[in-house]
């Protein structure tokens, strides 16, 4: 009854997980999730949205910059205060001191003239960019091109948190296959422990050969306590990354199928020419280009106009308007030396993106003759490992028969079995190995 046990237990697990309620999962729903709740994908559409906010912070600079103002002031003592005694020539001074003794202090005027003790105003002012050396106009440019390249790399970031979702579901499938050949081990193990015992108890067998049992279950019990965490913790990393809770309920419905027939194999130079990572080079050196037609426009001169306008009694005490237009030109004479010299450095600098670009775009073309080479040998082994199973499952059946009629010892048979659960291991590994080969071959060269 104690050899039965492990039998026992993984019955009783299969009734528990049959009574309590199922959550499936498909992975298209991971994917759908995935892309509507993992953090990376958020994050990479918040950088497109801080790529367009500084575009249109640029798109501004086209516009005047209109700003206004108020001041207002009292002076312990006027900024201005001019009398008689202020006059330098004597003579023309007497004259004023003659005159202001017989008319002005009758008529109480003072002797001095006082401006700007106090006063207030609000004024205005408008400047509108003529020319800026297209600093403007390039600036724009490059804001343009700095949302086509947030809005790249964030299909780039879906692409590749889907691609790491499906590897992530293949593997939870692959190992609940080996699960499932683990199971039907020790179905067969402790049917033949039943047998050898029995041959045991009548001094058909040895000890040994009873102990070579027992061992190979205890191994199988290891398997499976290995196997089940390894599901456990590849399925708690498949939930993080579509942003749902773990559920010891859950389960996976798809799965791996048979290698697809009359694949064809795409050039490796029109397929890069296509990827989001080539277009992403581009705009590198598109970028680089348009810093050094901004750096050119600091040699240049700037034009702007203006208006403004003024309300208040700055000067004198009663209330006046007052209105300006004028023009402002910047020649720059002496920077243009320092900027000369980055002007080269830029040049260098583009020259550095060009070579990456033209170096990455040849990786990308090995990239993608590998994936179809690794995709070809991936569907090969396949089709060897489902033969290799074949011929497996039929010496384990020879072997049996061979075993119950006494023709070879147990080692045999446990060696059969093991090169069984063996291959049928290595044919799931294989054909996972031919899905995770064909996504990768397909994101290369179909972008999904």
């Amino acid at each position: 009854m104690v050899k039965i046990k492990p039998l026992i237990i993984f019955l009783a697990l299969l009734l528990i997980v049959a009574i309590l309620p199922a959550q499936p999962l498909s992975l298209d729903s991971c994917k759908a999730l995935a892309l509507r709740n993992n953090s990376s994908v958020k994050n990479a559409a918040l950088d497109v949205l801080v790529a367009r906010e500084v575009q249109h912070q640029v798109l501004t600079k086209y516009f005047p910059n209109v700003s206004a103002m108020a001041m207002g002031y009292h002076a312990l003592n006027p900024l201005i205060e001019y009398g008689i005694e202020d006059v330098g020539n004597a003579e023309i001074r007497q004259l004023l001191y003659n005159m202001y003794a017989e008319y002005g202090a009758a008529m109480g005027l003072p002797n001095s003239i006082s401006l700007c003790e106090k006063g207030i105003g609000v004024g205005a002012t408008a400047v509108q960019p003529v020319f800026m050396g297209g600093q403007i106009v390039n600036g724009s440019r490059l804001a343009k091109l700095g949302v086509q390249a947030a809005e790249l790399q964030n299909e780039l970031t879906q692409e590749k948190l889907l691609q790491q979702v499906e590897e992530n579901y293949w593997l939870v499938v692959s190992l609940q296959e080996k699960k499932k050949t683990i199971a039907q081990a020790m179905v067969f193990l402790d049917t033949l422990h039943r047998d050898v015992t029995a041959a045991f108890n009548a001094g058909l067998v040895t000890q040994n050969d009873k102990l070579k049992v027992v061992l190979k279950q205890h191994e199988m019990e290891s398997n499976m306590l290995k196997v089940n965490n390894g599901i456990t913790l590849a399925t708690m990393a498949l939930c993080q990354m579509v942003g749902m809770e773990y559920s010891e309920q859950l389960y996976l419905t798809d799965t791996v199928g048979e290698p697809l027939e009359n694949l064809q194999q795409k050039d490796a130079a029109s397929a890069v020419a296509g990827r989001k990572e080539t277009s992403l080079l581009n705009l590198n050196v598109n970028a680089e280009q348009l810093k050094k037609k901004v750096m050119i426009g600091e040699t240049l001169p700037h034009l702007m106009v203006g208006v403004g306008g003024s309300y208040g009694n700055f000067v004198f005490d009663r209330y006046k308007f007052n209105g300006l237009a004028f023009a402002f030109l910047k020649v720059p004479l002496t920077n243009w030396w320092e900027t000369a010299h980055k002007i080269k450095q830029q040049k260098m600098v583009i020259q550095k993106a060009e070579n990456d670009r033209d170096d990455l775009t040849h990786k990308m073309e090995l990239e993608t003759r590998q994936a179809w080479n690794n995709l070809e040998e991936a569907a090969n082994q396949v089709e060897l490992m489902k033969a290799t199973v074949q011929d497996a499952e039929v010496n384990l059946q020879t072997s049996n028969i061979n075993f119950q009629a006494g023709m070879i010892p147990v080692s045999d048979l446990l060696e059969a079995q093991t090169i069984h659960r063996q291959a049928q291991d290595q044919f799931i590994d294989a054909k996972i190995s031919y899905k995770t080969a064909l996504l990768r071959y397909q994101l290369l060269t179909e972008g999904r």
